[in-house]
């Protein structure tokens, strides 16, 4: 009797579906060095072959905490109840000082206008923009089901690269920015902030985030208080425009945590904060994309209704948009809707709910135009 309730156990751990991080090394061509990348991939991801996953990208995973940090936060105690989702997450290392003749800084730092700096240690941002933009992104984009949605999370200059990547390259929709140096070569990063567009930007979360950098507090690091003016000069620019609605920026200073503490605390407000601006679909664009969905499954009989986010899927009405019948088993449906489009469907009351085996548990998404066709299975 115990060999049998071993064997069973053994057998249902090695069928259940759990998260994954992956190592890969990328052998650019662009580096003197492989550049190691972890791959996280969350829960029932092999299952949910209808669902498509945002992206986001943490720098300085070199620093595995920093890559740990964000996956194991996000999938487990930020989100509300009910209101999950799941991520790939990409931590990106860089070098450390004593693998080549090759830091980190290099990576996020270009050639210095206005400072005269006599160190090797900065100038090849843009070879790694280009393999992030070039390389990297298009192999996530190519091997995984992603929604084309991207954020970056960086710490120190690693958050000065993701305000430079955002900015200047577009390379990311959202970012959260922990203790970004802003004033770098007279204020570089502070200038992008200052020059950024927000009003001709597309819907975006950004996150600025500081500890006790440059206050009398900072005895660990002492970092100069030049860092704090500029800092202190980029909330006061902020606070003099008007940020448009489709625009949600958080600027916190958390002066009771040094430069190496605010990283948690950043996370148990700001990534918590853009897991609920994630759940809350904003639209991408006031276009109209066409979609295909067929709900199939030996349970779907009768009317079947579709309803969501929008009019044209009826607005959370359950009885919202009756699905046409492709056969006894199968219901289809062709609409144009705005995305991202989330639903569910229904027997016409909340009270009969189809479950979708190869989704999301909860709302169903579309985020993305070219993945606009979806064949969802039940019961």
């Amino acid at each position: 009797t115990i060999f049998l309730m071993v064997l069973i156990s053994i057998s249902g751990v090695s069928a259940q579906e759990i998260a994954r991080v992956e190592y890969k090394e990328f052998d650019s061509p662009l580096f003197p060095f492989k550049r190691p990348v972890l791959i996280y991939t969350p829960e029932a991801y092999d299952s949910g072959t209808e669902n498509d996953f945002d992206v986001i990208y943490v720098f300085d995973s070199q620093a595995r905490a920093n890559f740990d940090i964000v996956q194991s936060l996000l999938h487990y105690a930020i989100q509300q109840p009910h209101n999950d989702r799941g991520y790939i997450i990409v931590g990106v290392a860089s070098p450390t000082h004593w693998e080549i003749d090759y830091q980190r800084n290099n990576d996020f730092l270009p050639v210095p206008q206005h400072w005269k700096i006599e160190s090797p240690y900065y100038g090849s941002v843009d070879k790694f923009k280009k393999f992030m933009k070039e390389e990297l992104m298009p192999y996530i984009n190519s091997n995984y089901r992603t929604s084309g949605h991207t954020a970056g999370i960086g710490h120190s200059l690693g958050a000065s690269f993701v305000i430079d990547a955002m900015t200047d390259d577009d390379m990311f929709d959202d970012i959260i920015a922990i203790s970004p140096n802003m004033v770098w070569d007279d204020e570089y990063y502070a200038n992008m902030i200052r020059d950024f567009d927000f009003a001709g930007s597309r819907p975006r979360f950004i996150a600025l985030v500081m500890g006790n950098e440059g206050l009398e507090t900072d005895t660990m690091y002492q970092f100069p208080k030049k860092w704090r003016d500029s800092w202190n000069n980029t909330k006061a620019f902020l606070d003099s425009i008007t940020i448009p609605d489709h625009i949600t920026l958080e600027v916190l200073d958390f002066p009771d945590y040094d430069h190496s503490r605010i990283v948690l605390q950043s996370h148990l407000n700001a990534l918590k904060d853009y897991a609920n601006y994630r759940y809350t679909p904003v639209f991408m664009d006031d276009i109209f994309y066409p979609v295909h969905i067929e709900l199939a499954g030996s349970t779907v009989d009768g009317d079947v209704y579709i309803t969501g986010n929008q009019l044209a899927l009826g607005d959370w009405n359950p009885e919202g948009v009756k699905m046409k019948v492709l056969n006894d088993t199968t219901r289809v449906i062709d609409l144009n809707l705005r995305l991202p489009a989330e639903f569910k469907f229904t027997k016409g009351s909340w009270d009969y709910q189809y479950f979708i085996e190869n989704g999301d548990p909860g709302n169903q998404r579309i985020t993305s135009p070219q993945k606009a066709v979806k064949h969802y299975k039940t019961q």
